[in-house]
């Protein structure tokens, strides 16, 4: 990153995104989603997204304020991406629904998904993202096969990709459904762009002695036959702004 201030980082990322000539149009609006039944009847990425502003297009910046830059070959602790695509992850279980928001970033950029999440807004979460090898998510995918077989609530693994070392499965999520809400990218399938989006599952490690405690993870995330593994860090509510681009006026 460098010195310029936040305006000016804005305004470079926003032309960045004007410019790309090979994207594809980006929606006026974003998609409406129509999910199933929820017991619980609240729709918690609607109300974390409220509490950030309002619906995040692509095109729109997101900034985060990390607590370790250099991992992010950055000089600040904020940093500053565009967004390519929104999407609207929904997993499944006996409490009934839950929904969260991921936003998959435009490429070359030092990371690459920010995932919102949380059922309170206090302990809600952003995971700011960077895709990791093949390997790494063909290893963690084993492990969660592993996991869901296990009568325990934690799991110890020694990651051998890139010599991670030794991380903790905690949750796996295996029932869900994942949607396109807005916007384009080469990590998402196009049939999530349909009316009724492609299956999604996940599972999450953290490092360190305890979930409280870890500041890192990693994540699987698996839609539609694809899939990806990122290595995160895991930040507050409070770690995130959207700047957002003009909103075209509709006229009849």
């Amino acid at each position: 990153m460098t010195t310029e201030s936040i305006p000016e980082r804005i305004r470079r990322l926003w032309a960045q995104h004007t410019r790309r000539d090979d994207a594809p149009p980006v929606a006026r609006g974003p998609k409406a989603v129509t999910r199933g039944a929820d017991a619980d009847g609240v729709d918690e990425a609607r109300v974390l997204l409220d509490r950030l502003g309002g619906e995040i297009w692509a095109g729109d910046v997101a900034e985060v304020e990390t607590s370790d830059p250099a991992f992010w070959k950055a000089s600040s602790f904020t940093l500053s991406y565009s967004v390519a695509c929104v999407a609207l992850a929904q997993t499944t279980d006996a409490r009934g629904s839950f929904t969260f928001t991921i936003l998959f970033l435009e490429p070359h950029q030092s990371a690459d998904v920010i995932i919102i999440e949380g059922d309170m807004e206090r302990s809600a979460r952003v995971f700011l993202g960077v895709r990791g090898p093949e390997a790494l998510r063909a290893e963690l995918a084993g492990y969660r096969e592993n996991f869901l077989k296990s009568p325990k609530q934690e799991e110890r693994y020694s990651v051998a990709t890139d010599g991670l070392g030794d991380w903790t499965a905690y949750q796996v999520r295996g029932t869900g459904h994942l949607w396109v809400v807005h916007g384009h990218s080469d990590m998402v399938p196009l049939s999530a762009a349909s009316d009724v989006g492609v299956a999604y599952r996940d599972a999450s490690f953290y490092y360190g002695p305890s979930l409280a405690t870890a500041g890192w993870g990693l994540r699987v995330l698996e839609f539609g036959g694809f899939g990806h593994a990122f290595q995160v860090e895991s930040l507050p509510l409070g770690a995130i702004s959207i700047w957002r681009r003009e909103r075209p006026v509709l006229t009849k």
